[in-house]
C-alpha cells in the first residue's frame, strides 16, 4: 500500500526492466519475454544507479524484466548499490525457481526491501500456486517485506475469487495484493486484442490525469522513458515528450530534472492526454493511451498556475492512497486488498 501510494508523486521511484529474457511461455506475458529475448550488459543499469546521491535519488527501485531474478547477481548489486544512498528496493518475480531458493537468488532477494510474486491462471500453467506459496512462506518466515501481484480477465473472473480467498488463508491475511486485468499488449494480445475505441464525446474538455507519467522507467535496452505502457517501451522512435533519456549516459539528476519539468508531462499529469490534445488542436484519437503516443505537445515552462493545479492533482490523488490507486488502475472490486498486513488496513475487510 505504501508503494501504490507513491505512484502519483513524479520521480519518486524509477522501474528497472533489467532483461527481456525469461524461460517461463505464459500466454497473457505483457512483455512476449522468451528465453532467448535480448538482454543488455548489466554495467548500463549499474552505471544508472551509481549516479544516484544520499540527496538525490528516488526513494523506490523496482526492478522487472522479464525475469529479473535470472540475473541474480546484478539484481543484488543494484539493490546494494541503490541502500547506499538511501534508496530501497522491489523485485517483481515471475517464480520460475519455484518451490526451492537457488542461493544466488536468495542472496538477490535478501538485498531487496520488499518482494512481489506474479500469481495468476496463467503463471500456474508454468509454475503451480503451491509451489509459489511455499516459496512465499519461506519468506515470510524468515520476516521478508511481501506481496502478490495477481493478474484476471475482469471483476467476475472466478479464478480472482479463488486465488485471493486461497491466499488469504494460507497467509493469515498478512501478505497483500495488487489484483488488475490482462491487458492486450505482448502475447496477450492473441488473447484480448486491442480495439481502442474513439474518445466520447466532450472527452477534451474533461480532466483525466494520468499517473503513470510519473515515474521513469529504464527499459531492457538502457532507453528511459517516462511511461511504463509497453507499446511505448517497445515500438520506435519513441515519441518525443515520452523519451526520458538512456541510462548508459544520463545520470538519476537528469533524469529527474526532465521527468519534473517537461510542460508536456506535467499536463499529461495534470489534465490528461485528452484534454491536453484538444488544447493543442489535434483532438482525441481512438483512445487513451494512442492519443497520448500521438501527441505533439510543446514543452512549455511552468506558470504560477499550472504548478499550482499539479500539486493539487497530485495531493488529490495522494489523499487517496495505496487503495484508491488500486481501485483506478487494478481490479476494482479487490482494491482493498492491497492493505492487508498493513498497520492502516481496513479492519473490516
Amino acid at each position: 500500500m505504501d508503494i501504490l501510494a507513491l505512484r502519483p508523486v513524479p520521480a519518486a521511484a524509477v522501474l528497472m526492466a533489467i532483461t527481456r529474457r525469461c524461460p517461463l511461455r505464459c500466454r497473457h506475458c505483457s512483455t512476449d519475454s522468451l528465453p532467448t529475448g535480448p538482454e543488455h550488459p548489466g554495467e548500463v543499469f549499474l552505471r544508472f544507479a551509481g549516479t544516484f546521491t544520499p540527496h538525490d535519488r528516488p526513494d523506490l527501485v523496482m526492478l522487472t524484466g522479464g525475469e529479473p531474478l535470472l540475473r541474480p547477481r546484478l539484481v543484488r548489486a543494484l539493490a546494494e548499490t541503490a541502500a547506499r544512498n538511501g534508496s530501497r528496493t522491489m523485485i517483481l518475480s515471475g517464480m520460475f525457481f519455484a518451490p526451492r531458493i537457488p542461493p544466488a537468488i536468495e542472496e538477490a532477494i535478501e538485498a531487496a526491501d520488499h518482494f512481489s510474486a506474479s500469481l495468476d491462471a496463467f503463471h500456474e500453467e508454468e509454475v503451480p500456486r503451491e509451489n509459489v506459496f511455499a516459496v512465499m512462506r519461506t519468506l515470510l518466515a524468515r520476516g521478508k517485506d511481501l506481496s502478490f501481484h495477481i493478474t484476471g480477465t475482469g471483476p467476475d473472473d472466478p479464478y480472482l475469487r479463488d486465488v485471493t480467498a486461497a491466499v488469504r488463508r494460507e497467509f493469515g491475511d498478512r501478505v497483500p495484493m495488487l489484483v488488475s486485468r490482462v491487458q492486450p499488449v505482448g502475447r496477450a494480445l492473441a488473447m484480448t486484442p486491442a480495439t481502442p475505441t474513439a474518445a466520447p464525446p466532450g472527452a477534451e474538455t474533461r480532466a483525466l490525469p494520468c499517473a503513470m507519467a510519473a515515474w521513469p522507467v529504464v527499459g531492457f535496452d538502457g532507453t528511459i522513458t517516462a511511461c511504463c505502457n509497453q507499446d511505448v517501451i517497445d515500438h520506435r522512435p519513441i515519441p518525443a515528450h515520452l523519451r526520458l533519456g538512456h541510462a548508459g549516459h544520463d545520470g538519476w539528476d537528469v533524469i529527474r530534472e526532465r521527468c519534473l519539468g517537461s510542460g508536456a508531462l506535467r499536463a499529461i499529469r495534470t489534465y490528461g492526454p485528452l484534454r491536453l490534445a484538444g488544447a493543442t488542436g489535434r483532438g482525441a484519437g481512438k483512445g487513451y493511451c494512442e492519443t497520448c503516443r500521438e501527441l505533439d505537445a510543446p514543452s512549455l515552462p511552468p506558470s504560477p498556475v499550472s504548478v499550482f493545479l499539479e500539486r493539487q492533482v497530485r495531493d488529490m490523488q495522494l489523499a487517496g492512497g495505496g487503495t484508491g490507486f488500486a481501485r483506478r488502475y487494478g481490479c476494482p472490486p479487490y482494491s482493498e486488498l492491497v492493505s492487508l498486513g498493513h498497520p492502516r488496513r481496513n479492519d473490516g475487510l
